[in-house]
């Protein structure tokens, strides 16, 4: 049985977000600190349960620069990439649910640069179809403020992706309720317009080819604003996409019946955290279709999370599990790449990431 989430309110609380500090991978110190100079434990942020990407700064809390008065909600780290905004930036907003007044929103700046107008600018709209109606603040200096709210973390990457009850409940409620679904109902998210350092399927506008023929839409997600798509992942009832972010933001209005595809871009446990949060957020189980046939990165590519990988496709296999579940009806179209093609993106590639693309083994 899961337990409910907990939250805390705490008077005179003081957020600390750049502070001198021992930083060790994604985790950098910062803290929220109560009236007697204590460390707030609930307050540290979490990428997945396991991995904190903030650590408890040293005590006592550095003198406060500003003071916020009312009752502000703690939001945790905001990001500006997209697919942690989702998974981080988001997961606490379900204190709005709390029956306290909330004033605003505090959260810790994932820049340490100062240049906080850089991520509060871009991720206003996206906050705001988030059900964020108050005033925003990502200070670099210390603050104190009246009152406090945290609630604990209930969303994010790994153990955590499959969210908790009361996230589910507020996103359910909040998350994009004013905007109404527009589109087709056979979506393909594309990656082709994504800038080269992002990985991809070698080939992939053969992959837009053949579904735009079988009556997909295909979607850029970058390209559009989040309120284009959100209106078209409500309206979607199908979805292909590669493994990629877009999929956090489609699942969360997707609903039990709908199709969802995955085809593997790249090796690892990431896709399945994909299935995951679509069983938790619809009782959907995607179709996940893995023909990789091979890899290819530069020799700076971060291969952590394969996240820099350029894939090659088993694209007969790949149309012929798309057609037996029943996403399309003509594989035929599905044929293989002529070698010359592939060996001509990645020379594009290598000039565009100036560095030659290399083969990575399959694990």
């Amino acid at each position: 049985m899961t337990m409910p989430l907990s939250h805390l309110v705490v008077d005179g609380a003081t957020v600390v977000s750049l502070v001198e500090g021992k930083t060790k991978g994604v985790s950098r110190p910062a803290g929220v600190f109560d009236a007697a100079g204590n460390a707030v434990p609930l307050a540290q942020c979490s990428r997945d349960g396991r991995q904190r990407v903030t650590t408890p700064p040293p005590a006592p809390p550095p003198a406060a620069t500003r003071h916020l008065s009312g009752t502000w909600l703690f939001g945790g780290m905001l990001y500006a990439h997209f697919g942690h905004f989702l998974c981080e930036s988001t997961a606490r907003l379900w204190g709005f649910d709390l029956p306290e007044k909330i004033d605003g929103v505090i959260f810790h700046p994932k820049p340490t640069d100062g240049k906080t107008r850089r991520l509060t600018g871009p991720t206003q709209p996206w906050l705001a179809c988030a059900g964020v109606r108050v005033p925003v603040e990502a200070p670099v200096d210390t603050v104190t403020v009246d009152r406090l709210v945290i609630p604990e973390q209930g969303f994010g990457t790994g153990p955590m992706i499959a969210g908790r009850p009361e996230y589910h409940a507020y996103m359910r409620r909040a998350f994009g309720s004013d905007i109404a679904a527009e589109g087709p109902e056979r979506l393909y998210i594309s990656r082709t317009r994504l800038f080269s350092k992002r990985g991809r399927i070698l080939a992939e506008d053969r992959i837009e080819a053949a579904l735009a023929a079988e009556g997909y839409e295909v979607f850029h997600p970058q390209d559009h604003d989040i309120a284009v798509q959100i209106a078209r992942y409500k309206a979607a009832r199908t979805v292909i996409s590669t493994d990629c972010s877009a999929l956090h933001l489609a699942a969360f209005f997707a609903r039990a019946g709908d199709s969802v595809a995955i085809i593997a871009r790249r090796p690892g446990p990431t896709i399945h955290e994909f299935t995951t949060q679509y069983r938790a957020f619809a009782g959907i189980d995607p179709l996940v279709i893995d023909h990789l046939t091979g890899l290819y990165a530069t020799e700076t590519a971060r291969l952590a999370q394969m996240s820099e990988i350029y894939a090659t496709l088993d694209f007969p296999a790949t149309g012929a599990a798309l057609a037996a579940a029943g996403y399309i009806t003509d594989p035929a179209r599905w044929t293989a790449p002529p070698e010359a093609d592939l060996a001509a993106e990645r020379a594009r590639l290598s000039e565009r990431l100036d560095a030659p693309l290399r083969p990575v083994p399959l694990p």
